[in-house]
């Protein structure tokens, strides 16, 4: 797009407050503003007065805030469903905080639409924006997380299965991951266990690369660009369903919307005292290692390093089955803490869903909603016509 034709591409947006962000980002991106529409609205009420006007702009920004008090999720879904047939325009929705799992999203993922803004923060919130105002906008990958699970929809008009509601215990949980040494597996164990946790419906959860390997990195330099998102700004990469972030981003990332915080402290052996302190504040810990006899010394270290904290959980990478429970029993105060991998090929493919779902599920409610199904039994007497 040259910037002949971005000079005439126009927007409105439907909010109960002047956002000068996206504002700003428009005027940036040279997209006029032709109206801003401040109040709570029924979004059907809404397209009925103004769909001349959605004829003629190239965005529609819904901020979900100015419409939720007057419009019920359904009729949202079927307002957006006309205006996508109605309209040639981008819409581009808003619904700050929202997590895998919330339904609306889910529901207008199916539609075919992928530009969502869930960021809490303005930093975050500015990024996702300039990412939706793109040319391509955002993809399938870049939504994929919201898409809900076909058995949600009703299953041959008979069945209507509620996705369970996942809600946190504690506001934000903090989780610390090192290794007794260098490429044990401290990096595959943390990515994994932030995808275990952005699988649960309604939980928000990011990896921290909180060491100087700079390997993120590599996963934006190596991938299909059409699959990864990079923020430059806040240092945040998309990948898979999961965020990542760089060390730098420590800061914007604590007042964001993030349930857990999963830190990659990289190696043990390369942390500093003040590195080793931090890593014990955190809420649930875990040391990898390896149960080689070459191994054993850098676990051994750290033993030394932690002291008295017996809150610390063992992952143990390469064990031959015959020599698990032997070492189980030798690993003394940690025994009921300590925890045998499954090989892990690739981070991103959820492994060692046995033990995650045993330590985390103390700081997670999961409040299950059972199926609703129609009585087949009355269908049998029903009269024939």
């Amino acid at each position: 797009m040259d910037e002949s034709e971005k000079t005439y591409q126009k927007y409105i947006y439907i909010s109960n407050k002047i956002n000068p962000i996206i504002e700003e980002v428009c005027k940036e991106n040279k997209i006029h503003l032709v109206n801003r529409y401040i109040n709570d609205y029924s979004l059907d009420s809404f397209l009925q007065t103004e769909l001349p006007i959605l004829n003629n702009i190239d965005y529609l920004i819904i901020d979900y805030s100015a419409i939720n008090k007057m419009t019920k999720e359904n009729d949202i879904v079927t307002t957006i469903e006309k205006i996508r047939r109605f309209c040639e325009l981008r819409i581009i929705f808003i619904l700050q905080g929202a997590t895998k799992g919330n339904t609306l999203l889910g529901r207008m993922f199916y539609l075919g639409i992928y530009n969502f803004i869930t960021a809490t923060n303005d930093v975050l919130f500015r990024e996702e924006l300039i990412k939706t105002l793109s040319p391509k906008g955002m993809n399938f990958a870049n939504s994929a997380k919201f898409q809900l699970d076909n058995s949600f929809f009703s299953i041959n008009g008979g069945t209507k299965v509620v996705k369970e509601n996942y809600i946190k215990v504690k506001q934000k949980v903090t989780v610390g991951i090192c290794s007794s040494e260098r490429h044990i597996g401290a990096t595959t164990q943390a990515i994994n266990m932030t995808k275990y946790l952005s699988s649960l419906p309604n939980i928000n959860v990011c990896y921290i690369e909180n060491n100087r390997h700079n390997s993120i990195i590599q996963i934006y330099n190596t991938s299909n660009k059409e699959e990864v998102n990079y923020y430059e700004e806040s240092g945040k990469i998309e990948y898979q369903g999961i965020e990542m972030y760089m060390r730098q981003s420590i800061g914007e990332i604590m007042n964001d919307k993030y349930d857990f915080l999963i830190f990659d402290f990289g190696s043990m052996q390369d942390m500093n005292d003040s590195e080793v302190s931090n890593f014990l504040t955190k809420d649930i810990k875990f040391i990898v290692s390896g149960t080689k006899s070459w191994e054993l010394p850098g676990l051994f270290e750290c033993f030394e390093k932690i002291g008295n904290d017996k809150n610390i959980n063992f992952i143990f990478n390469f064990t031959k089955k015959e020599d698990k429970q032997f070492f189980k029993n030798n690993m003394g105060d940690f025994k009921e803490n300590t925890m045998f991998s499954e090989y892990i090929d690739d981070p991103f493919i959820i492994a060692n869903k046995l033990y995650l779902e045993r330590i985390f599920n103390p700081f997670i409610l999961n409040t299950d909603i059972k199926e609703v199904k129609k009585n087949k039994f009355m269908n049998l007497f029903k009269k024939k016509e």
